[in-house]
């Protein structure tokens, strides 16, 4: 009797996991699906393919507007600008994606990124300063130190030498200069160790986020819990970050008032609640300042944020300008024009008008981020395509699709041309160039990010020349992780005096 029940218990809840998980509800076009993982076999996923090829293919199949069905994940992909205009205009009806909340917040408890409601309007309202304008500039300095650092590791090397492991340099670049800018932490990742047991177990963080995306929030819950190197990682995490803030607390006051002008850390330590029992009484309307905890989850969230795309975006820069020679020597030219060979200042750093649009460039061409995701909170109808929408329905915005359609770009998309940003693209409709995301959750470091880009790319073209290594090292290709990742540079470094 108890196997025959047994039996029964099963079948049903297959049926119930079929019926809410992989049946499509609706009458939006959407490709047929396998009985258990969706279209999650058919989109190649789990064969390496990255979401662009994904995007693209559904696409060409389905249109602008299509349901598609990755094992339990369920989402609607939306690609019309009119739309979209919608969605990122009415922040009360789409909010911050659900699957982000459920993915992340295993990995970065108590990030902004993963907050909504009232809570993520008491960390926004401490951490957004955090990234004020000037605060970002007094970085300068910074960013050209450790960028001349990486310069003199390149001088070790053959000018015939081949790097295929720019991605991994331009990594330990961007966590070195984070690493200051944020904590005055020397993570030691550009003198060739990596030997820091913070770099190596924030590194193995990440690649728990990447599996994220891949399974139930309670299957990677359990992953965290049972594998030894995943709890190592996080309580070496915790350790530094904790010894960080400890060590911020032991500052006097007055030096606490002056760093806290330009260092994340110590305007994060500044909002710390002095009584947080008394706190967590109050409604979260009326709580102010941040627990321990929450500050520990805002550092990770933006020691990982903060490295991974930037990085990302430079290997991309790095790739694509080896294979546009032209765009490097009109980079070089300006900074001639502008600074002198190698003076460069922030007082002449906004004129250079040509290195703004290559950064665009790089970002339209190769955003290191596929997509963002919203969450309705109530019933919608999207005005151009007439699609019923309901709460709690999970939209899919495909950004690197968007930044390649040919309807959008008066220009070829396909073409790899920073000048459109100065003639016919100058004036894009706005929400088909979003690699930063838009509307209310857009992030809240992108001008940090284009800050680094632009003062990283400009310091590199005044002393070398990048190199294709070749159409076997050099192809490019997409590498899904947390980010979009090219999959292969290989380029040679020429310093100029030797050209």
């Amino acid at each position: 009797m108890f196997v025959v029940l047994a039996f029964v218990f099963l079948c049903l809840l297959v049926l119930y996991v079929k019926y809410k998980y992989f049946t499509s509800h609706r009458s939006i076009p959407s490709l047929p699906g396998h009985f258990l993982f969706g279209n999650l076999l058919q989109s190649g996923l789990l064969r390496g393919v990255a979401f662009p090829q994904v995007y693209t293919s559904f696409k060409d199949q389905l249109g602008d507007i299509y349901e598609i069905k990755l094992g339990f994940l369920h989402g609607i992909v939306v690609g019309d600008k009119d739309d979209l205009q919608h969605i990122f205009s009415h922040r009360h009806i789409y909010d911050q994606g659900d699957w982000m909340v459920e993915i992340l917040s295993v990995v970065i408890p108590d990030g902004l990124i993963t907050l909504k409601g009232a809570k993520f309007k008491r960390h926004a309202s401490i951490t957004m300063p955090l990234f004020r304008h000037g605060k970002i500039r007094s970085n300068f300095d910074l960013i050209i130190n450790c960028t001349d650092e990486l310069l003199n590791n390149w001088r070790s090397s053959s000018s015939d030498h081949i790097h295929c492991d720019i991605l991994q340099q331009c990594q330990n670049l961007l966590l070195e200069i984070f690493g200051f800018i944020s904590f005055d932490y020397d993570f030691d990742t550009l003198r060739g160790t990596n030997n820091n047991e913070l770099t190596q177990a924030l590194r193995d963080h990440i690649g728990t986020v990447e599996l994220g995306f891949y399974m139930p929030s309670l299957l990677l819950n359990a992953y965290l819990k049972l594998s030894p190197k995943c709890r190592r990682a996080r309580t070496t995490i915790k350790q530094h970050l904790y010894r960080m803030m400890e060590q911020e607390l032991n500052e006097t006051p007055e030096s606490r008032a002056q760093r806290k002008k330009t260092s994340l850390i110590a305007s994060l330590v500044a909002s710390l609640q002095i009584d947080e029992q008394a706190e967590e009484r109050k409604s979260e309307e009326e709580r102010k300042g941040l627990t321990r905890r929450e500050i520990l989850g805002e550092m990770l969230m933006f020691l990982i944020a903060g490295f991974e795309t930037t990085s990302t975006t430079l290997a991309w820069a790095i790739h694509l300008l080896s294979k546009n020679s032209g765009v490097q020597q009109k980079i070089k030219a300006e900074l001639m024009n502008e600074n002198g060979h190698h003076d460069l200042t922030l007082d002449h750093f906004d004129s250079l008008i040509y290195l703004d649009c290559v950064i665009k460039e790089i970002l339209r061409f190769s955003p290191p981020i596929d997509s963002v995701v919203r969450t309705l909170t109530m019933d919608d109808c999207l005005p151009n395509s007439g699609i019923q929408l309901y709460k709690g329905d999970q939209i899919i915005i495909p950004i690197c699709i968007l930044s390649r359609d040919p309807r959008y770009w008066s220009i070829d998309p396909e073409l790899f041309y920073p000048e459109r940003f100065l003639v016919e693209d100058k004036n894009h409709n706005p929400y088909v160039f979003l690699p930063f995301g838009s509307g209310h959750r857009q992030c809240i470091g992108q001008d940090l990010a284009r800050f680094e880009l632009k003062v990283i790319v400009a310091r590199l073209m005044q002393y070398v020349t990048f190199i294709d290594g070749g159409p076997e090292v050099n192809a490019g290709g997409h590498l899904q992780g947390a980010t979009i990742m090219p999959k292969y540079v290989g380029i040679k470094i020429k310093f100029d005096s030797e050209i």
